[in-house]
Formats: C-alpha cells, structure tokens, sequence
C-alpha cells in the first residue's frame, strides 16, 4: 500500500507561537497534548478567515513541531492532578460541578503546506503576506488556547 502525499507548492511556518491555556485532553485516556485535529481545525478556519479577506491561500497540510510545554497538574508524589476551576458559576450564583479540563501551555511551530494560484516573486510582498497570516491568526484560537503575542528578544527572533 502506498502512501499519497498533497503536492504543495509552498511552506508557511509560523515560527515560535506561544499558546497558553490549549486543551491537553485528546481523547478520553490520552492527556498531554491536544488533538491534530485541533491543528487541523485551526488550519481549516485560518483558510476560511483569509478567503474573506481576498488572500487565496489553501492549506493541504499542517506539522506541529512542539519545543516546550507545561501541562497545568499539581504535583502529589507519584500522582499528578489537573488544576481544575469552578466555570462558570450557577445562574443563582453558586459554584457549580467542577468539569475536568485538562491545560497546558505550548510553544510550538506550524508548518502548513500551502498551494496558491498567485506566486509571489519579491521578498516584500512574501513579507506583507506572512504579516497578514500573522495578524489573523492572532486573533484566533489553537486548540481552545490564547495565543499570546511574543515581546522583545524574543519577538525579533522569531520574526527574522
């Protein structure tokens, strides 16, 4: 059996994206990092967003390369617990059932293979294209997390 790969004409990485509060439940036994199919989600409703914004891009494929986390559990000798809150409260104001979600905070890279019919020639236009994908998917959601803007150092690395 062989394996059919999308032919992509491109890569987009978006380098170093900070996420905080992601899901970490994959599945009902599996924690610690959210589901692909919360990247391929993501990778679906970016395609959308930038459609409504006149930017013919498709995405055929996503990699997630993952360099840190921290997964929100408490530590209990051999044991570890998920740091669980209250949400919401009740609509008289009491607290309600406490739902496991489980959390973590990523740092992660997105490569998406992208196919476009406008191939973009001048580094300056590839530059304003990678500014807009970066704007839109600031406002956006990965796996259920935030993603949190990059400051100083930090930001002029990842951008270069």
């Amino acid at each position: 059996m062989s394996t059919i790969f999308p032919e992509s004409q491109g890569l987009l990485v978006l380098p170093r994206l900070r996420i905080q509060n992601a899901n970490a439940i994959s599945s009902p036994l599996t924690h610690g990092f959210p589901s692909m199919t919360a990247f391929l989600g993501l990778m679906w409703a970016l395609e959308r967003k930038l459609c409504a914004n006149s930017i013919g891009m498709a995405f055929d494929s996503v990699g997630v390369i993952c360099h840190d986390f921290d997964e929100q559990v408490t530590e209990g000798g051999y044991t570890k617990a998920f740091r669980l809150t209250r949400n919401p409260v009740d609509k008289d104001g009491s607290t309600a059932a406490i739902v496991e979600e489980g959390r973590i905070h990523l740092d992660i890279t997105l490569v998406f293979g992208v196919s476009s019919e406008t191939i973009l020639e001048e580094a300056e236009a590839r530059q304003a294209l990678a500014d807009t994908v970066a704007d839109t998917l600031a406002g956006m959601r990965v796996a259920g997390g935030s993603i949190v803007p990059m400051r100083g150092a930090d930001a002029r690395q990842g951008r270069s």
